[in-house]
């Protein structure tokens, strides 16, 4: 809310008021984006960064979050396929990689999963689409960094074992299909 960073940089904000205001029930995601974004603003209205800086420790310690004193690994999302086709670049800057496969999937098939019409074209199983998380994997591999697959893909038993043979490292899926893909990857 562009409101509680605006009143953030204000003179008169109460940092306890603020926190209140909004619930970031101590995510520090939400931390982190609302320092960066009132960072940001307060460049652009040339205020002082450390004043600014010292309004937003005071709302984070009123909505009781604090931050890591190491900021935590950054890693790159990948669900497109400039960013698949660009991965070797992207690994020299991140941490890990996460690959969205269900937006990977829409966009490398130029099929939309949610258009009735051509959804059955859609398919992460797709030689196309393989290839594109092959060369995310490869770039990886190279860098030394690991590769989650997030999306229903990950829970896929069919698809399971090729994500691991091409480098694949972590499987973010719910829950109750763990047990499932445990198998799968006994078996390999």
């Amino acid at each position: 809310d562009s409101s509680v960073i605006i009143a953030i940089l204000s003179k008169e904000a109460d940092a306890a008021a603020l926190a209140d205001r909004i619930d970031v029930g101590g995510c520090m995601t939400l931390a982190l984006v609302i320092l960066e974004s009132t960072m940001r603003l307060a460049s652009k209205l040339n205020l002082d960064p450390v004043l600014a800086e010292r309004r937003v420790q005071a709302f984070l310690e009123a909505a009781q979050i604090r931050l890591p004193a190491e900021p935590p690994p950054l890693g790159v999302m990948i669900e497109t396929p400039a960013a698949a086709l660009n991965a070797a670049t992207l690994a020299r800057e991140a941490a890990f990689f996460a690959i969205g496969t269900n937006d990977l999937t829409q966009y490398v098939m130029a099929a939309d999963r949610l258009n009735p019409q051509v959804a059955r074209l859609n398919r992460t199983e797709h030689p196309a689409v393989m290839r594109a998380i092959g060369l995310v994997c490869a770039a990886a591999g190279r860098a030394g960094i690991p590769v989650a697959i997030c999306g229903e893909a990950a829970a896929r038993p069919e698809l399971i074992g090729d994500f691991v043979r091409l480098g694949v490292s972590e499987l973010s899926m719910s829950p109750a299909s763990i047990p499932r893909a445990k198998k799968c990857i006994v078996e390999l």
